[in-house]
């Protein structure tokens, strides 16, 4: 587990609404957490566990991510990637609930996700 540690800084543009913890409503495995990360804004991608090559390791796509938000997008960079350009994704964010395009699993790419945040 990865606990966000972080001081108030006027550069950062994390919206309080989006900061914390936020879990998918349809299975309850995949969770993301926006917060900072080494003083920077990252969300992390927590997923559930799979057994590949007799290691049970998290799901692809865990990790953490860069992320910038524009209207109605969330541009993302995962960590441990090789590529590090930012890609954009479809983002909605009304009280509690958000709206966000599958970024993370290959079966679900392009599909709506939706989260709902933890008190």
């Amino acid at each position: 587990m990865i606990v966000l540690l972080g001081c108030a800084n006027d550069n950062l543009t994390t919206q309080v609404t989006l900061e914390g913890k936020w879990v998918e409503i349809n299975t309850n495995t995949d969770t993301l957490t926006f917060g900072l990360l080494g003083g920077q804004e990252a969300v992390i991608l927590s997923r559930d566990k799979e057994m590949r090559d007799g290691f049970l390791l998290p799901k692809s796509g865990s990790g953490s991510y860069d992320y910038k938000l524009l209207t109605d997008q969330i541009s993302l960079r995962w960590h441990l990637s090789s590529n590090s350009a930012f890609t954009d994704y479809y983002i909605k964010q009304t009280g509690n609930r958000m709206e966000i395009e599958n970024f993370y699993s290959t079966t679900a790419i392009g599909t709506i996700q939706t989260f709902e945040k933890l008190k």
